[in-house]
């Protein structure tokens, strides 16, 4: 029960990873100021979808620990709280994994 338990939590820190890595991903230009002529990025390189999901494959073992370590975090809140707690933790180190290979892919 404990690994299922522990399952779901570096799950939850996945998935809101997840979504996190999507919004940066499609609104990089924003992000990375530095970029002058976005139009310079598209169609030189790889497609969009594929940089988004190559960011994903690098910062999901970070979210997966993220989200284990985060639900042990409030122990007396209870499962909800681990939950939150597990989804922040899981961006806050998938984030930096994420944003390294989108900023990869403006030097492209």
């Amino acid at each position: 029960m404990k690994i299922l338990r522990a399952l779901v939590f570096a799950l939850t820190g996945w998935v809101v990873s997840v979504i996190a890595i999507m919004g940066v991903g499609l609104y990089w230009p924003t992000i990375f100021p530095a970029i002058v002529r976005n139009e310079h990025y598209y169609g030189q390189g790889p497609k969009l979808l594929t940089i988004i999901g190559l960011a994903i494959i690098f910062g999901s073992p970070a979210a997966l620990v993220g989200g284990v370590i985060g639900s042990r975090v409030p122990k007396e809140g209870g499962q909800t709280e681990q939950l939150i707690m597990a989804g922040i933790f899981g961006v806050i180190l998938a984030l930096p994994f994420a944003c390294m290979g989108l900023w990869f892919f403006t030097g492209w």
